[in-house]
C-alpha cells in the first residue's frame, strides 16, 4: 500500500516550514504533497520556502481564504479531481499546519488497511451530541442539517443515524476521494457530519484509533482538541519524555524548537 501525506497549509511560511521539517524527520521515506490555501498572490513566497520538502504543490483556486479554511473537504476534493487523481498513492494522511507530529505515521497507524476511512472522534451522531454541536443544534444551521438528512434518505435510502467526527487529522483512501469528488449538491452541508456519513454510505470500513482527540481541552490534560486552544509546551514535553505515549498534538501555533523545548 502506497501511503502519502497531504500537508494543508496557509499563512506564516516559517511555521509551515517548521512543521514540514518535523514531518520529514520522522517520515523520511514518505512522499509529502502540499495543498496551499491562502491568497494566490502569496503562493510564490510559500513555494520558495517549502518546496524542498514537497513532491507536489497545489494551489487551491478558490479565492475566499476563510471559506477554504472552513470547507477543507471541498478543497481536498477539488485537488483530487484536478491533481491528486493523476498521482500515485493508495491512502493519504491529511495533516494541518497547526499539528505537531513526533512519530512515523506508518508506524503509528501500522494496523491501518487499504480502503479504510479514518477521522478522529468518529461516532454516532446521537441526540445528545446533536443538541450540543452548533451545526446540528437548534440554531440557524439546523435547517441545513435537516435538509442533508432528507437528501441522503431520498438519494441513497440512508435512514440510519448520521456519523460525526473531529476532522483535525484524517486518513482518506483513494476510493473515498474518488467517490466524494463526484458528489453533486455538495456545497452546503458541514464536513464534521458529511464526510463520515458519506464514508458509511460508500460502504467503507471505518478505521478506529485513539490518538487522544477531544472536542474540548480538559485543563491541558489531552494531546489534541478541536478548538483553537493551544496545547502547552510543558504538557507536550512531558508526553514526549514518556517511552510510549502521545506523539500527535493539536493545535500548536508557534515554531517548535526541539533543542529549546528539551531544556
Amino acid at each position: 500500500m502506497k501511503s502519502t501525506i497531504l500537508f494543508r497549509f496557509y499563512k506564516e511560511p516559517d511555521i509551515c516550514l517548521n512543521r514540514l521539517e518535523l514531518l520529514r524527520k520522522f517520515n523520511p521515506k514518505i512522499k509529502i504533497f502540499g495543498l496551499y490555501g491562502w491568497p494566490q498572490k502569496e503562493s510564490r513566497i510559500f513555494k520558495k520556502i517549502v518546496w524542498k520538502f514537497l513532491e507536489d504543490f497545489y494551489i487551491s483556486p478558490y479565492t475566499d481564504s476563510e471559506w477554504k479554511r472552513k470547507n477543507g473537504d471541498l478543497v481536498i476534493a477539488d485537488r483530487y479531481k484536478k491533481r491528486g487523481n493523476k498521482l500515485d498513492w493508495d491512502s493519504i494522511y491529511v495533516v494541518q499546519r497547526d499539528m505537531l507530529i513526533f512519530t512515523s505515521l506508518k508506524k503509528l497507524f501500522s494496523d491501518y488497511k487499504k480502503d479504510q476511512f479514518y477521522i478522529p472522534g468518529t461516532r454516532i451522531l446521537d441526540r445528545n451530541i446533536e443538541s450540543k454541536r452548533h451545526r446540528t443544534a437548534k440554531t440557524t444551521q439546523k435547517p441545513i442539517y435537516e435538509k442533508f438528512k432528507q437528501l441522503i434518505k431520498q438519494k441513497y435510502w440512508y435512514t440510519k443515524k448520521l456519523l460525526c467526527s473531529l476532522p483535525t487529522f484524517s486518513i482518506f483512501p483513494r476510493l473515498f476521494l474518488e467517490k466524494y469528488s463526484k458528489l453533486e449538491d455538495n456545497l452546503t452541508w458541514f464536513l464534521e457530519y458529511k464526510m463520515p456519513t458519506y464514508a458509511k454510505i460508500f460502504k467503507l470500513e471505518l478505521y478506529k484509533k485513539d490518538t487522544g482527540m477531544q472536542r474540548f481541552q480538559k485543563k491541558g490534560k489531552c494531546p489534541q482538541n478541536a478548538i483553537p486552544r493551544e496545547i502547552s509546551q510543558k504538557y507536550i514535553n512531558k508526553e514526549l519524555k514518556k517511552e510510549k505515549w502521545r506523539r500527535m498534538f493539536h493545535p500548536y501555533f508557534k515554531i517548535w524548537d526541539q533543542n529549546e523545548n528539551n531544556k
